[in-house]
């Protein structure tokens, strides 16, 4: 039997992720098909475009089996603990293959880099730290490592989520298959076409410009929108309220960036003006982004690093054929399988709770949304 993970935010799903879809799915030859997608914030750090319920059902339509959600502490977070927190998941809820996009399209060269890493860690570790020193932001100083070690280097954004799911499969000897292809588009492309990016897209959607014809249900970007310059004024609260020390306590906000957070925010009137005064060599605007989320949810570094440690798989949709496969599953999984949120207990299931209260603030039935987490049990597609 195989079964195939894909990993995936649908930040808005879109004729590409389609495509992912099927071509994984060829590739694989798999039996179901299992995706853990981003929860209500993204890897990006940005509030995903419409809630995770509408995203889940959209994939189930368009063949996946199974939607795993990938828990808040996880999905708005650095690649490295995003991959770990989705291969965790994955392979608790024993997926065989995973498949994924990429400029490069080869997973030869993910596998080679992958083990290389893996076995000179202590060196790769060591030149990360050097060049981290020397103020380059953590993907530049990876970059730099492995051009010392390999003469190589990686340098997008989704070959360098791709290579740490490859880098995540290699350390903890998973008995996963990696497969990767080649994207069909750039991911910094800012045309509307049929396949088009996904940033193009939010663009297009927050601009109010015609994006149907990149979208399989244009019909679902009508009413609750979320974008994260929308919590603009509430970030500036937050941070005007606040000392140096209360702020110094949440995830992410260190070396002295709750000082220059104090001495910007009187000087801002917008998102953009506030991330132009935070970003430097050393802080990439995901990671800034990342940081005025977690800090909006009041976020301590102590209460996420409890929540990491996930056992339980919370599903959000599947078809008759992803509950045929959950019974066969479910007395082998090492997880607790939750499909009834107010039936189990974990402290990331309580920030996942108090993301969706966040995420309520943009949305025009803030109940509603708050009452979907809590009461919600999973989208299940008849045959």
């Amino acid at each position: 039997m195989r079964v195939l993970g894909i990993i995936v935010e649908y930040n808005p799903f879109h004729n590409g992720h389609i495509y992912h879809i099927q071509r994984s799915k060829t590739i694989t030859k798999c039996d179901y098909t299992i995706a853990v997608m981003s929860s209500s914030f993204v890897q990006r750090g940005e509030p995903a475009i419409i809630d995770k319920w509408t995203r889940s059902r959209l994939a189930i339509e368009f063949g996946v089996d199974i939607v795993l959600e990938l828990p808040f502490v996880y999905a708005c977070q650095s690649a490295d603990y995003f991959a770990k927190g989705a291969i965790d998941l994955l392979h608790a809820i024993g997926v065989t293959d995973i498949c994924f996009g990429s400029e490069d399209g080869r997973i030869e060269t993910f596998m080679d880099i992958a083990c290389t890493i893996e076995m000179h860690q202590e060196d790769y570790n060591m030149h990360i730290k050097h060049y981290m020193q020397e103020g380059l932001r953590y993907p530049d100083a990876c970059n730099q490592a492995l051009r010392q070690i390999m003469g190589k280097e990686i340098t997008t954004p989704n070959d360098l989520l791709g290579l740490s799911y490859v880098k995540e499969i290699v350390s903890h000897h998973y008995a996963i298959t990696p497969h990767c292809f080649a994207r069909t588009n750039d991911y910094h492309d800012t045309k509307l076409q049929d396949i088009a990016s996904a940033s193009a897209i939010r663009k297009a959607i927050y601009e109010k410009k015609d994006f149907k014809s990149t979208l399989p249900h244009p019909e679902y970007y009508q009413n609750d929108l979320f974008f994260l310059q929308d919590f603009y004024p509430y970030l500036k609260y937050q941070i005007m309220t606040s000392t140096p020390k209360e702020l110094r306590q949440y995830h992410l906000v260190e070396e002295g960036l709750e000082n220059i957070l104090i001495s910007q925010i009187h000087k801002t009137n917008c998102l953009e003006e506030l991330l132009g005064c935070l970003l430097s060599k050393r802080y990439t605007k995901p990671r800034i982004q990342r940081m005025l989320i977690h800090l909006l949810m009041k976020n301590t570094k102590q209460q996420i690093q409890a929540a990491m440690k996930i056992d339980y798989l919370r599903i959000l949709a599947m078809n008759e054929q992803g509950r045929q496969y959950l019974n066969i599953i479910k007395k082998e999984c090492p997880y607790t399988i939750v499909t009834n949120f107010s039936r189990y207990q974990h402290p990331a299931l309580e920030i996942e709770f108090k993301a969706t209260r966040l995420l309520s603030l943009l949305s025009q039935q803030p109940y509603d949304l708050i009452k979907k987490e809590y009461a919600s049990i999973p989208y299940i597609k008849a045959d």
